[in-house]
């Protein structure tokens, strides 16, 4: 697999950071994360910053995965990919119409990058962790990739352990939450 440069990767996420205009924020970001996502076996950049025909909706990038053995095997072909370059932590709602989105368009799963991570606590699954179990609950997984993820990969192999880890984390997670709800409730009417 293609290696990437760390110091490069954190370079650009330090001038993502600082960039003041947010519409070359979001761009600076997209570039990074194609760049990066290109370092993977069997994943191609197809197009970028597609708008609808109707206005309605936007894809950030937008990925031909081969579904090699050694790349992104586990996830969907096309790819697509949602970049939030936010100063601030994303909301649910973003991640809900990005859920939206991926169903939209037949997509069983996606990654949304989102550069200061997600606002609520995974473990309660406030907030917009919430909408991460949500949207799995109805059928989309959405894989998150925060600027934190992005100053430790070296490498396609490290991104797709990086996804890999997170899909495996995230299913475990819906399944004990679901549990615990379960016994809670049976605790609850004893």
């Amino acid at each position: 697999m293609a290696t990437l440069d760390p110091a490069q990767i954190a370079a650009e996420l330090a001038a993502i950071r600082n960039e003041a205009n947010s519409d070359a924020k979001g761009r600076r970001l997209e570039k990074l994360i194609a760049v990066i996502f290109k370092a993977i076996p069997g994943v191609e950049l197809e197009d970028q910053d597609i708008v609808s025909d109707y206005q309605t909706e936007e894809i950030d990038l937008f990925f031909w995965n081969d579904r090699a053995k050694e790349g992104l095997h586990f996830l969907d072909c096309p790819l697509i990919i949602e970049c939030k370059g936010w100063s601030r932590p994303v909301d649910g709602r973003e991640l809900r119409y990005f859920a939206t989105l991926l169903k939209d368009k037949g997509r069983s799963n996606g990654v949304f990058v989102a550069l200061e991570g997600l606002t609520g606590n995974a473990k309660d699954l406030t907030a917009g962790f919430f909408h991460i179990a949500s949207a799995m609950a109805a059928g989309q997984t959405v894989l998150i990739i925060t600027g934190a993820d992005l100053e430790g990969i070296t490498s396609g192999e490290d991104l797709v352990a990086l996804l890999r880890r997170r899909l495996l984390d995230q299913v475990k997670h819906q399944v004990a939450a679901i549990e615990g709800r379960a016994v809670k409730k049976r605790q609850q009417t004893n």
